[in-house]
């Protein structure tokens, strides 16, 4: 039988780790997960393969310590704003090198890495995709010297816990009349977060993904707006769209960036000035979006409508 090996999974307590950590720990994969707060996460103690750890890996000397007796190494480590000014460089750029460090003093030479569609050190339209960009490119030059490395870049990432749809069916749900849409006609390729982690999970060992990035995208291209009136049509809302010209979705971006949460930012808005879609020939992931925006209405409450899409699909789709 094949011993069990090692795997540090950094940023394995949000959406994406959660379900990357259950995948790797499903094939045999002692998976470690530091969290700094590791009581919001107790579900993943459930699995005899995951271990889950108190600490701060931004820190140098923790992360050497995580490291040690580790096989592999994947980090999910990012942020999609700013808290403080600088946070872009400190999670996406200097951590970067910090866990480049870590492996290399304790003989880890595998190491994946999740940056995102669109990251570009040179023309990013956002400091989100430029810190990005520079780290990924870090990452790969730093790599070269034994450290096998290959990365990821996902479009936005769905699922049941995501804070993407359902964030905005969250908002949705309480609102009625007009919804001012910023970007409305920004283009994205959803993709599935099983999807996501099944390709991860499949090239650990494969040499042949070694100095490669994987763009990640799903079936289907959407604007903005299409899957926000899709949310809209699944849950049966009083709500129409109402689609922000440039000038004002920037405008809205400056207000909500200054309002509890960060709904949305400057800086988003920046990102969203790029189509977040595959290049042509890219291997897509099957998952559709639309089918699974077909589901919401049983998360969110709405059964009625729900039972009419039921007796509306097809036999083989209701089955």
């Amino acid at each position: 039988m094949k011993e069990p090996r090692n795997i540090l999974l950094v940023g394995g307590s949000g959406f994406i780790g959660r379900r990357l950590a259950y995948g790797l720990a499903n094939r045999g994969w002692r998976v470690t997960v530091p969290s700094r707060r590791p009581h919001r996460n107790r579900a993943l103690l459930v699995h005899p393969n995951i271990r889950l750890l108190e600490a701060n890996v931004i820190d140098p000397e923790n992360l050497q310590r995580l490291c040690a007796g580790q096989h592999v190494v994947i980090n999910l480590i990012g942020i999609l704003h700013e808290r403080r000014k600088g946070d872009f460089r400190r999670f996406h750029v200097d951590f970067v090198k910090l866990l480049v460090e870590a492996c290399n003093a304790t003989g880890i030479d595998r190491l994946l890495h999740l940056s995102a569609l669109g990251a570009d050190q040179a023309t990013g339209s956002s400091l989100y995709l430029r810190t990005k960009g520079e780290g990924e490119n870090l990452l790969h030059t730093l790599g070269q010297r034994g450290l096998h490395v290959t990365s990821f870049q996902p479009s936005v990432v769905f699922g049941k816990e995501d804070s993407f749809v359902n964030r905005f069916a969250g908002i949705l749900r309480i609102y009625v009349g007009l919804f001012p849409l910023a970007c409305a006609d920004s283009k994205l390729a959803p993709v599935y977060v099983g999807d996501l982690v099944a390709r991860i999970v499949e090239v650990i060992d494969d040499r042949d993904s070694y100095s490669k990035r994987f763009p990640v995208c799903g079936p289907e291209v959407f604007t903005l707006r299409q899957i926000i009136e899709l949310i809209i049509e699944t849950l049966d809302l009083p709500v129409r769209v109402v689609p922000l010209g440039k000038g004002l979705s920037k405008l809205q971006a400056l207000v909500l960036q200054n309002l509890p949460g960060k709904l949305f930012t400057l800086d988003n808005y920046r990102s969203l000035q790029t189509d977040n879609v595959c290049p042509d020939g890219s291997r897509l992931c099957p998952t559709s979006l639309r089918q699974h925006i077909r589901g919401l209405a049983v998360m969110h409450g709405n059964k009625s409508h729900y039972d009419r899409l039921r007796k509306n699909l097809p036999p083989e789709d209701s089955a």
